[in-house]
């Protein structure tokens, strides 16, 4: 296996592992380091993730039924509603264990309807609270995958949601938000990539195989946007915090977790453009902000450490391989 490190321009560990930012430090140590869950300091990391003042913030602001602003979990879009918020808490490191966590993943199973779909419920003028009648793929996909993030992996309820998402994907092998026509929704694909580099049993599936070969297939392409439902979601060159749209790190991540290598051409050149965009002092700089973010994960065009962390991660994986 070789040393990952030599491919960086400068090795940002340091600053990474500085106490001011526990959910990174925990992170850096876990798996950047490679530290087991009992270390001490990867104990003493993790316990001090909720005291995180950005994060305090947010945990306080939940309310007691476990949701954030409006029962309708997907509002506002402004990055305070509960589906946005959860969307982000999986990556810094809460389970669970939190009793924040274990409130807001209470509210989400009780808006999962009997086929495995969750759904929202929304004020219709004469006819007051009724259930949507369809979710998205992409929303369905965050939702399972930051549900195993927290902890409930082997939950039957999770499965049920994966049995829902699997039979809709299309043909293509990528999976479309609105109907069946036009082209696949790259960022919807690249949801249900991510849940599955987390899920072994789903990561087995054939149609997890076609769909990384379509998205290895568009990885580093021009344009990208034509392969989403909206408008002015990028491409691949940006690097955004947090994943809410498709991004040459989190798709490196995934594919490279579900197998890809360096061997493939277009996760070669992906690695080679993220490579170059390291600074001299082996940080990643932050190139735009996604409004609806739950917390400031920091200021555009400076060194970002929750990009650098997860661009760290890329490349040990792809370097580290055999």
């Amino acid at each position: 296996m070789r040393d990952w490190k030599h491919r960086l321009k400068a090795d940002p560990t340091g600053w990474l592992l500085e106490p001011e930012n526990p959910p990174v430090r925990y992170r850096t140590l876990v798996d950047l380091l490679n530290r087991p869950p009992d270390d001490g300091e990867v104990r003493a990391a993790q316990a001090a993730i909720p005291t995180y003042p950005p994060l305090a913030e947010l945990l306080a602001a939940q309310q007691p039924d476990g949701y954030w602003v409006r029962r309708d979990y997907y509002l506002p879009r402004t990055g305070r509603g509960t589906f946005w918020v959860l969307s982000v808490l999986g990556d810094l490191g809460l389970t669970a264990e939190d009793v924040h966590v274990r409130r807001a993943c209470d509210f989400m199973f009780a808006q999962q309807r009997e086929n495995g779909a969750f759904c929202r419920r929304r004020r219709i003028p004469g006819q007051g609270t009724v259930w949507q009648e369809n979710t998205e793929p992409c929303t369905q996909a965050r939702i399972v995958r930051f549900l195993i993030q927290f902890g409930y992996a082997k939950d039957p309820r999770v499965g049920k949601a994966i049995d829902w998402l699997l039979p809709i994907q299309r043909e293509d092998g990528m999976w479309f938000c609105r109907g069946a026509e036009g082209r696949g929704c790259l960022r919807a694909t690249l949801d249900v990539l991510r849940l599955a580099a987390l899920d072994p049993q789903t990561a087995a599936q054939p149609g997890i195989t076609q769909a990384a070969a379509a998205v290895c297939d568009l990885l580093m392409e021009p344009r990208m946007s034509r392969f989403h439902v909206g408008d002015a979601w990028g491409t691949w060159e940006g690097l955004k915090y947090p994943y809410f749209g498709f991004s040459i790190i989190s798709a490196l991540d995934a594919l490279a977790r579900l197998g890809y290598t360096l061997a493939e051409p277009k996760i070669a050149t992906g690695a080679d453009y993220l490579l170059s965009r390291q600074l001299p002092d082996g940080t990643w700089p932050l190139d735009e902000s996604w409004p609806p973010s739950p917390i400031n994960f920091g200021q555009v065009g400076e060194p970002n450490k929750w990009l650098t962390l997860d661009a760290l991660r890329v490349v040990k994986l792809l370097y580290c391989q055999h």
